[in-house]
């Protein structure tokens, strides 16, 4: 392992639901990057520090979990601290921007953050990932996608994070201006303009058929979308639906799978669910 490598520790937290967004927004300024894993029923955040910085972060960062915990009624989390056994990992690791270096392990996605949803915090967020990943490393025997949809790309990490496992040609669509201009400046900051185009319009004006969607919006939205969605995938597509609540999130499925849509997949906890469906052949 390189010595580049060594300089840095990644910092373990076992979380409650409760706890991870706040938990992250704190995090956010202080590390070198950060990523989420569902694991069980807790998220798991890892950030990834200089191994030189440890003994002034960790205290920070457990003073913060106990009054955190306290105030919400909870145990304190969980914290574990290791050095980066796998430097070929091929995890996406969300890097705050403007970084003055990106780690030399995983698949960067580096974010400025603003106003615009999806800093990697949210689960349906965290969820639509997990997805990206589980269909570029064949968990459903699926082609790689060639031509994708990002319906409300927010910040445009998911765009990103498919530019990273090879995706070449992605249309990000954002209606809100502002948050179209974040998702262009984080598709400069990866050098990805060449492979992702931010549009600044409503999704539905995007023409053309699509091997794979995301469409992380909210519940109501995709009920009445759900037609549109379907008609822009191409046979043996995929969609990936987030930003769903739960129980709700059986209804919206139901509404899908009634449109001819077969469901694949289901990402979820007590609160939030991402769902995989997809049009047959």
């Amino acid at each position: 392992m390189s010595e580049n490598v060594q300089k840095y520790l990644q910092i373990n937290i076992d979380l409650p639901l409760p706890l991870l967004e706040a938990t992250y927004e704190f995090l956010w300024s202080q590390v070198k990057g950060l990523k989420v894993k569902r694991i069980g029923r807790k998220f798991v955040l890892s950030v990834y520090i200089l191994s030189a910085s440890c003994n002034d972060f960790s205290p920070k960062i457990i003073a913060f979990l106990q009054t955190l915990a306290k105030h919400h009624r909870v145990n304190c989390p969980a914290v574990t601290v290791e050095r980066i056994e796998n430097s070929q990992m091929q995890d996406f690791i969300i890097t705050p921007a403007p970084a003055s270096e990106v780690l030399p392990f995983g698949l960067p996605v580096l974010l400025k953050k603003g106003r615009a949803f999806g800093t990697g915090k949210h689960p349906c967020t965290i969820y639509s990932l997990q997805a990206l990943q589980d269909i570029y490393q064949g968990k459903f025997e699926l082609n790689k996608p060639k031509k994708i949809l990002d319906a409300g790309a927010g910040t445009g990490i998911l765009s990103i994070a498919a530019a990273r496992l090879g995706a070449e040609n992605i249309i990000a669509v954002e209606i809100d201006p502002e948050a179209a201009a974040e998702a262009k400046e984080n598709v400069r900051l990866n050098q990805l303009g060449d492979k992702i185009r931010v549009l600044p319009c409503s999704v539905t004006e995007i023409e053309g058929k699509f091997d794979l969607i995301f469409a992380n919006l909210y519940g109501i939205l995709l009920k009445q979308m759900a037609e549109f969605f379907v008609e822009r995938l191409l046979p043996g597509g995929r969609l990936v639906l987030g930003g769903m609540v739960v129980p709700d999130d059986e209804v919206v499925i139901e509404i899908f799978t009634q449109h001819g849509l077969k469901f694949c997949d289901h990402y979820y906890d007590e609160e939030w669910s991402v769902a995989m469906l997809r049009r047959g052949p």
